[in-house]
C-alpha cells in the first residue's frame, strides 16, 4: 500500500510567497504608522459606511467654481441641459486628495450646485461614467482608484454604481463575472448594455494592462465577458473609446508600459480598431487612420452627428531608463466614427477667406518661431522647419489661438451642441499644476471658444524641484498618463 499523501502539503515556493507578503504587510504597517496612515482599505470601508447612513439627500448651491483636479467625469446630463461632475484627484507636488463629490452645472444660469446623496461611492479618480435616460435619468459609474493622501497606498476598484436622478440615491450594483479591478479603462454605453475596454491595475509591486472587452446589460444586470473575433487591440490603458449607433465601437490610441528583459519602455499607441456585433457575435478589424502619437487625451462623442472629439494629451519626446519627457498638446481634433477619419477642427476664424491670394510660403527656420509666456500658459507662434521645397499657401492674418491651453487627462464633454473642457494638468518645469478653467465651444457656429472660468494663478506646488529628492512626485509623473 502507498503512503498516504498530505493534501494539505505547501510546497516550498508557496511557503515563501507567503512569508515574504508577511514581511511586505508588516513593512507597510510600520510605514503607515510613521505616516499617521490607516491601512487604505479599512479606509476606503469606513468612508462607504459612513456614506451609507446619510438618509436624505442634501443639495447646495457652491459659492464658486468647483476646485482644481484631473481625473475625474464629465457627463452630460440624460434630460437636463446641464454637466455633471463626478470624483477626480488633486495633487500638490507632496499629497494627493481624491473626491466623490457629485456636482451639476447649468450652463444657462452658470451655477454650480453639490449633491450629497445616500449611499455614494467612496473617492475615486481615473474611473468611467455613462448617462442614460432610463428611469428618468441615470448614471453609471465602474472602476477606478483610491491613492492615500502620501501617495504610499493606491486602491483599485472594481465595483459598479448607480446614481438616480429622479431619487437622487446611489446604488451599489453586485453581480459576478465583472472585470477585475482596475483604473484608466473606458466605457460607452451602447442601447442597454455598458461596455469595458483595457485598463491597468498597480499593486505597488506589478503593473498589469488589460484588453479585455465586458458588456453589462442594464435589464438582467448581468456581466459578459466577451471574446470578439479576429485580431482587437492589444493591453492598454487611457484610449479612445466611443460608440457608433448601437452595434459598433472604435477604440484608438492608449499607453501601456512594455517589458522586455529587464528593461520597460512605454509605448503610446496611435492604430485604430472597430468592435462590430453581428448575428455570430462580436469580431474586430482594424481599420484606417489613427490616433495622434499622445496619451492622456480628453473625448467626447455628439451621438446626434456621429462625432468624436479628441483634446490635448501629451506626446513623449525623450525617454531614458531615469527619465520621460513629454510635450503637451492643446489641439482639437475631430473624428467621423462611420469612417474613423481624422482631422483638426478648424474654427472659422482660423480658416483662410475663399477669395485669398496664393502666394509662397517662406520656409521657417528656428528664428520664426515666437514664444509667448506668462504665469500659466507657453504658446508658440509660428511653425517647426520643413524641408526646403517650394509651396503654395494661403496669405491670411495670424491670429493668436484662443480658448483651453495645453494640457492633459482633461474632461470634455459635448451637451446639446455645446463642446466643453474642463481642468487637466499642465505640466511646467518639472510640475504638474491642476487646472480649474473651463470652455465652451459652440460646435454649431465654431466661431471661437468662451472663457466660463478663466484659469486663476497657477496653485502652489510644494514638490521638489529635483527628481532625486521627489520621492512622491515620481510615480505621478510616470503614471499620470496612464490614469486617464
Amino acid at each position: 500500500m502507498g503512503k498516504k499523501k498530505n493534501k494539505n502539503k505547501v510546497s516550498g515556493a508557496v511557503k515563501t510567497a507567503a512569508k515574504t507578503e508577511k514581511k511586505l504587510a508588516n513593512k507597510l504597517k510600520k510605514e503607515l504608522a510613521t505616516l499617521g496612515e490607516e491601512d487604505i482599505t479599512k479606509v476606503i470601508a469606513e468612508i462607504e459606511r459612513e456614506e451609507a447612513k446619510r438618509s436624505a439627500a442634501v443639495e447646495k448651491t457652491l459659492p464658486g467654481p468647483p476646485s482644481a483636479r484631473a481625473y475625474a467625469t464629465l457627463t452630460p446630463h440624460p434630460i437636463d441641459n446641464e454637466l455633471i461632475l463626478f470624483g477626480g484627484e488633486y495633487h500638490n507636488g507632496k499629497q494627493t486628495e481624491v473626491y466623490n463629490d457629485l456636482l451639476f452645472y447649468n450652463p444657462v444660469t452658470n451655477v454650480w450646485k453639490q449633491v450629497k446623496a445616500p449611499g455614494a461611492p467612496p473617492p475615486r479618480s481615473a474611473h468611467q461614467t455613462v448617462a442614460t435616460q432610463a428611469n428618468k435619468g441615470e448614471i453609471w459609474v465602474f472602476g477606478g482608484e483610491f491613492t492615500s493622501p502620501s501617495e504610499t497606498q493606491f486602491y483599485h476598484y472594481k465595483d459598479l454604481w448607480c446614481f438616480s436622478l429622479a431619487n437622487k440615491k446611489w446604488e451599489k450594483v453586485v453581480s459576478p463575472n465583472g472585470p477585475s479591478p482596475r483604473s484608466g479603462h473606458r466605457m460607452v454605453l451602447l442601447a442597454r448594455k455598458l461596455y469595458i475596454f483595457g485598463g491597468y491595475a498597480d499593486d505597488g509591486r506589478d503593473c498589469r494592462y488589460f484588453d479585455d472587452l465586458y458588456s453589462f446589460c442594464l435589464d438582467t444586470r448581468e456581466w459578459q465577458k466577451l471574446n470578439p473575433s479576429g485580431r482587437g487591440p492589444s493591453a492598454r490603458s487611457a484610449c479612445v473609446m466611443m460608440p457608433f449607433g448601437n452595434d459598433s465601437i472604435v477604440i484608438t490610441g492608449g499607453f501601456s508600459r512594455v517589458r522586455s528583459g529587464r528593461t520597460e519602455r512605454t509605448s503610446t499607441h496611435t492604430d485604430t480598431f472597430r468592435a462590430t456585433r453581428t448575428a455570430g457575435g462580436w469580431a474586430w478589424r482594424a481599420t484606417g487612420g489613427g490616433a495622434c502619437a499622445r496619451a492622456g487625451l480628453a473625448c467626447a462623442v455628439n451621438v446626434h452627428t456621429d462625432r468624436g472629439y479628441v483634446f490635448g494629451g501629451v506626446a513623449d519626446t525623450m525617454e531614458t531608463e531615469e527619465e520621460l519627457q513629454g510635450e503637451l498638446s492643446d489641439e482639437l481634433q475631430v473624428v467621423d466614427l462611420a469612417t474613423c477619419r481624422w482631422h483638426p477642427l478648424v474654427l472659422k476664424h482660423e480658416r483662410p477667406p475663399p477669395d485669398a491670394e496664393m502666394t509662397p510660403t517662406p520656409q521657417p527656420t528656428a528664428e520664426d518661431v515666437t514664444v509667448i509666456s506668462d504665469d500659466v500658459f507657453t504658446m508658440k507662434l509660428g511653425s517647426a522647419p520643413a524641408p526646403a521645397t517650394a509651396s503654395l499657401s494661403v496669405a491670411a492674418p495670424v491670429r493668436a489661438r484662443s480658448g483651453p491651453g495645453a494640457r492633459m487627462s482633461a474632461m470634455l464633454a459635448v451637451q446639446r451642441s455645446m463642446l466643453y473642457v474642463y481642468g487637466g494638468v499642465l505640466e511646467k518645469d518639472d510640475k504638474q499644476f491642476y487646472l480649474s478653467d473651463l470652455y465652451s465651444l459652440d460646435l454649431h457656429k465654431l466661431v471661437d471658444w468662451r472663457t466660463v472660468i478663466a484659469q486663476p494663478k497657477l496653485p502652489d506646488w510644494f514638490g521638489s524641484d529635483s527628481e532625486d529628492d521627489a520621492s512622491g512626485s515620481e510615480s505621478e509623473t510616470d503614471d499620470s498618463e496612464d490614469e486617464e
